[in-house]
């Protein structure tokens, strides 16, 4: 009895609760006894009322503003709802301060949790190129210190391996998924991971973080440069596809699909105005920022049979190439939805990444069979039995390969946390580097005007740069 008597339920006002004491005052002097009843204040109530919640058959499920109010300070929920993030103490937002989170961030981050509607932000730090807040000369300007002539043409210098890291940048917690080199220079970056956080980096001088850009709610997916690098495309895991203004970090479009956009890429040839986007509902959506009806869509591609794994452009613009779940990879002229080759064969496997080899003359394609395989470029579009790369393991993992910029190596990630440099004439394997962390690599990028200089970057988060 004395536990139906203790119990209030949520809905018990504070004269129910008198009324119940006087019951049971009564029923105590019919037995012969009288004790004395402690008086119950509003606090108590209120007291008891919190401990009973969420425990018990009887505990309330639904949360109340007096809830959140009464939350640990430091817990979970504090952060959660957070709209902004910097690892440098951005006002409105405290990072997380747990055993968890402490042990395992490297780099310093916390996820970035944006709630649908939150306006893009962005956070310049003191670099090179900024002080006290302020810039000091635009960022797509190189520094006047750098030595390197950065406007040669490509295919003008010869390249050399490279031997071992020489530098680490801090990166992005829990994984970095892209990197893209600004077009023709160099001298900056851009970086995107798992912590919801696009990066740009300065190559030289300080090599520190420049600028962030903040606005996707969830994991960044793929970046891409649009022609000079004044803007920049990004995909996420939150669906959104955003153009940002590299200076100002300003949006100026923004596309929601009902499905995941694995790839973007720009059209090389007029002023960054098209764009292609690959879904992973096996749709290919055509954008052209000059029409106003239906958010630019010009066109969709809807010939493979599974979602899209890689998108690359012609450099003249004139075709693209994608590659899809279906395990084929096509080739379509630019605004008509008829595949003009489809690259297909019963033991071929998906091919997430594409790249185009310098000479314009070949791509290649990183195959979930631990190969790299070769293409022309040129009707009949045939495969080159004698340019096939292996060594590497890619199997299960989106794994990217870059070139360098004469075309003499082609250079791959690897699961096994390593580095591989082939012989693009002969496919010989030439250098193996070991790379720290022995988590996968699935990022690698050859600098456009150095002639030995490698990023990549991984499931560890960290940037390492190779000479």
């Amino acid at each position: 009895m004395n536990l139906v008597r203790d119990y209030i339920s949520e809905s018990d006002t504070e004269s129910d609760l008198d009324k119940h004491l006087v019951e049971d005052k009564v029923a105590n002097r019919n037995n012969g006894s009288l004790k004395r009843i402690k008086k119950i204040t509003k606090a108590d109530s209120k007291r008891r009322k919190l401990q009973r919640k969420g425990k018990g058959p009887w505990g309330s499920w639904s949360s109340s503003d007096e809830d959140s109010s009464e939350d640990v300070e430091g817990s979970i929920n504090d952060y959660n709802n957070a709209s902004q993030y910097n690892s440098r103490d951005i006002a409105g937002l405290q990072l997380m301060n747990t055993s968890e989170y402490d042990d395992n961030d490297k780099s310093e981050n916390a996820y970035v949790s944006l709630s649908e509607g939150e306006k893009e932000t962005s956070t310049l730090y003191d670099t090179d190129y900024s002080h006290n807040g302020k810039k000091k000369q635009p960022f797509l300007s190189p520094l006047k210190d750098i030595e390197v002539d950065l406007y040669k043409p490509s295919k003008s210098f010869k390249c050399y391996l490279p031997k071992r890291i020489i530098y680490t940048f801090k990166g992005h917690y829990d994984g970095c998924n892209t990197l893209e080199f600004l077009p023709q220079t160099g001298h900056l970056f851009l970086s995107g991971g798992n912590d919801n956080i696009i990066k740009l980096w300065n190559f030289y001088g300080d090599r520190k973080c420049v600028q962030d850009y903040l606005g996707h709610s969830n994991a960044i997916k793929a970046l891409k440069f649009i022609n000079d690098g004044s803007k920049f495309l990004s995909s996420s895991f939150d669906r959104n596809v955003k153009i940002w203004d590299t200076e100002t970090s300003k949006v100026t479009k923004k596309l929601k699909f009902q499905s995941l956009p694995n790839s973007i890429d720009s059209r090389p040839m007029g002023n960054g105005d098209e764009f292609i986007v690959g879904l992973s509902n096996s749709k290919i959506m055509h954008y052209d920022l000059r029409v106003r009806e239906k958010d630019g869509l010009v066109q969709q591609y809807d010939h493979h049979l599974a979602g899209i794994l890689a998108l690359r452009y012609f450099p003249d613009g004139s075709k693209f190439i994608s590659s899809s779940e279906d395990k084929t990879v096509r080739i379509w002229d630019n605004q008509i939805n008829i595949p003009i080759k489809q690259i297909s064969d019963t033991t071929q496997h998906s091919m997430p990444f594409i790249n185009i080899h310098p000479s314009e003359r070949y791509f290649c394609a990183q195959s979930m069979d631990n190969s790299i395989y070769s293409y022309s470029m040129k009707p009949k579009y045939k495969r080159h039995s004698n340019k096939v790369f292996r060594g590497q393991k890619s199997s299960g993992f989106g794994i990217g390969l870059t070139f360098s910029p004469d075309g003499h190596y082609i250079c791959s990630g690897d699961i096994r946390s390593r580095i591989l440099v082939w012989d693009w004439t002969t496919t010989k394997l030439l250098k193996t580097i070991s790379i720290p962390g022995k988590k996968t690599i699935t990022q690698v990028s050859w600098h456009p005007q150095e002639t030995s200089k490698i990023l990549c970057a991984g499931i560890s988060g960290e940037i390492y740069m190779l000479d």
